[in-house]
């Protein structure tokens, strides 16, 4: 009888929970203890009262921006993840938005974007590999109005994205993933609107989530 291998440990290397205790004028601290860059909120981004204590308020023209940084190069051969709370607050409005955004250098190509559908509430997760953009799209539909947890995990067999700690979609990956190393875009991308909502609990992993961490993850309380 074999037994299945335990999931391993995931590595976290940053973690924005966006709780005022973090905040510091327009910079939200990373609370890891990486020593990841702060996220810094763009003039109408506000911290406000979310799911678990305060969450990160956006509207369409608006974002907050990671800075790249040595400690956020995120690796194919470790596997990676990336994992938040997303509330929107406005339906379809015909035009793809961004939620979050990286790309594979400052004023590079994408290297890594998820996207509500311009006509309907279902997600498109993008990666670039040596070949070209890959993608997979959510079966599910987020709600308007309700909080949902989005994960997304890439190791060297593909890529999976699980939507309130379920897998929802997932692809293979024949082509190597070329590193997203740029810094992290949360709303509007320079060449896209964002959306209108709130994130909460952004954390990103140096090593792939294995569905009981996911599950453990969108468990997590809210107010």
């Amino acid at each position: 009888m074999t037994r299945a291998l335990p999931e391993v440990i995931p590595v976290l290397i940053a973690h924005w929970t966006f709780d005022a205790g973090t905040v510091d004028g327009r910079r939200a601290a990373d609370t890891a203890g990486a020593a990841a860059p702060a996220a810094e909120l763009a003039e109408n981004a506000r911290i406000v009262p979310g799911r678990d204590g305060e969450a990160l308020s956006l509207g369409e023209n608006d974002r907050a921006v990671i800075p790249a940084a040595p400690q956020l190069v995120l690796s194919q051969i470790f596997g990676f993840g990336l994992a938040f709370f997303v509330r929107v607050d406005e339906g379809p409005t015909g035009e793809w938005r961004s939620l979050l955004y990286r790309p594979v250098a400052e004023n590079d190509a994408r290297g890594l974007g998820l996207w509500l559908y311009p006509d309907a509430m279902r997600l498109r997760v993008q990666l670039f590999t040596v070949k070209g953009p890959e993608y997979v799209d959510s079966k599910a539909r987020l709600a308007v109005g309700e909080w949902a947890h989005i994960a997304f995990v890439v190791d060297t067999r593909g890529m999976a994205l699980y939507i309130d700690g379920e897998k929802d979609s997932a692809v293979s990956l024949e082509h190597p993933v070329v590193t997203p190393a740029g810094p992290f875009y949360l709303g509007k991308e320079p060449a896209k609107p964002g959306f209108g909502g709130l994130v909460d609990d952004l954390r990103v992993y140096a090593s792939a989530l294995g569905q009981e961490a996911v599950r453990s993850l969108a468990d997590q309380p809210g107010a």
